[in-house]
C-alpha cells in the first residue's frame, strides 16, 4: 500500500484528545472522509481510527480513537499524519506529490541528467533537489522556463536546457 504524509499534528484542542492537524496540502475536505490514519514518529507507525474530523477554515481537528485527553495526546504531538495514497487530497491538473517527484529520473533527449532527491518549498516556486549522474547537488526551479514533460507513470522528468546546470 503505498501512503503519503497529509498532516502534522500540532497540539491537542479542547478536554476530549481532539488534535489539531496541519494539513500539508493546504487542503482540508479530504480529512472528512477518513476511517484510520496512521500517526508516524521517527520509524513508528501506529494506526488509529478516526472517530470524528472537523475542518473549521484551514484548521482540522481530529478524533481519534484511544486519546481522550489533552495529556494523552503528548506522545503524539509532531506526528505525521500518513493515510493510503487514494485517500489523500486529489490533485488538479499538472500538480504532483512531493513523493511522486522524487521517484522520477531527470532526463534531457533519453539521457539521465541525474535523480530528483527532494522537493523544497521557496518563495518563487518549487525546487527540486538533484542528485546529478555526475555527483554534483543541485537545485532546479520546478517552472516551465526549466522543466518541460513531467510522466510520473514512467518516473521521467524532462529537462529543457542541460547547459542551465553549468
Amino acid at each position: 500500500m503505498e501512503t503519503l504524509v497529509i498532516g502534522i499534528v500540532q497540539r491537542s484542542h479542547g478536554v476530549k484528545g481532539f488534535l489539531r492537524v496541519k494539513s500539508l496540502s493546504g487542503e482540508t475536505a479530504h480529512f472528512l472522509g477518513l476511517k484510520w490514519v496512521y500517526l508516524r514518529k521517527g520509524d513508528q507507525d501506529l494506526r488509529f481510527e478516526v472517530e470524528e474530523a472537523k475542518v473549521s477554515g484551514k484548521d482540522v481537528f481530529l478524533k481519534l480513537k484511544g486519546i481522550d485527553s489533552p495529556e494523552s495526546s503528548l506522545p503524539y504531538l509532531s506526528s505525521e499524519i500518513v493515510v493510503p495514497k487514494d485517500k489523500a487530497s486529489p490533485l488538479k491538473q499538472n500538480q504532483y506529490y512531493y513523493g511522486d517527484l522524487c521517484r522520477c529520473l531527470l532526463m534531457h533527449q533519453g539521457e539521465v541528467m541525474g535523480k530528483v532527491v527532494s522537493v523544497v518549498e521557496s518563495g518563487a516556486s518549487f525546487l527540486l533537489e538533484v542528485q546529478l549522474t555526475r555527483g554534483k547537488t543541485v537545485l532546479i526551479p520546478f517552472v516551465d522556463a526549466w522543466i518541460g514533460e513531467v510522466n510520473i507513470d514512467m518516473g521521467t522528468i524532462e529537462l529543457r536546457n542541460p547547459e542551465m546546470l553549468e
